[in-house]
């Protein structure tokens, strides 16, 4: 990252107001997944190690973005450094004297003990899509894609369409499918 400091240091954080699109819009997504679990381990649970992880987990989240491609909008650019600041804030109760430097580093002034925590938003937790995994007779036999806004019926029926299920199915009858929490989708035949 520091061979792009510039680059970040060089942009206002991502504040929610232009509408994301593809990668960037998955790295905003990742991030506040990200400080919604550390928060949730760290003040409920006391569950550092799991906060690290997910902090980790953000870290190659932002590196596989910063490495796929040339990033050349702010947008980008913004949505990375909000992604960075909150890395660097939320590893500042693990690591405070690093996470110190490092926020020096983006160009801030103050301490980073008054900065306040970060909060997430509860609208770049939402998805577009999600995957089902689908199964015959209690075995895992394919995985799709579906919009978020189906329901139960909606994915039997995609499920059911499947050319995997309907290679397993084949001539049988289907007795029952069962969908567990737009989740799973078992067809029993």
């Amino acid at each position: 990252m520091i061979d792009h400091l510039a680059d970040i240091t060089g942009v206002s954080p991502y504040d929610g107001g232009e509408p994301l699109e593809g990668r960037a819009r998955d790295l905003y997504r990742k991030t506040h997944q990200t400080i919604k679990r550390v928060t949730n381990d760290i003040d409920t649970r006391f569950h550092f190690n799991t906060a690290i992880a997910a902090v980790m987990e953000l870290v190659n989240e932002i590196m596989q973005f910063v490495n796929a491609e040339s990033i050349k909008d702010d947008i980008s650019w913004a949505v990375i450094r909000e992604s960075v600041e909150a890395t660097v804030v939320l590893l500042s109760p693990v690591a405070p004297h690093i996470t110190e430097e490092l926020w020096r580093r983006l160009g801030h002034e103050g301490n980073l003990i008054e900065v306040p925590w970060p909060v997430f938003c509860e609208n770049a937790l939402t998805t577009d899509t999600m995957l089902v995994v689908l199964q015959v007779n209690g075995k895992v036999r394919s995985k799709i894609e579906v919009p978020a806004s189906y329901d139960e019926k909606q994915i039997e029926e995609f499920a059911l369409k499947d050319k995997r299920v309907r290679n397993f199915i084949s001539d049988k009858q289907v007795k029952k499918v069962i969908v567990v929490k737009k989740k799973l989708v078992n067809v029993v035949v």
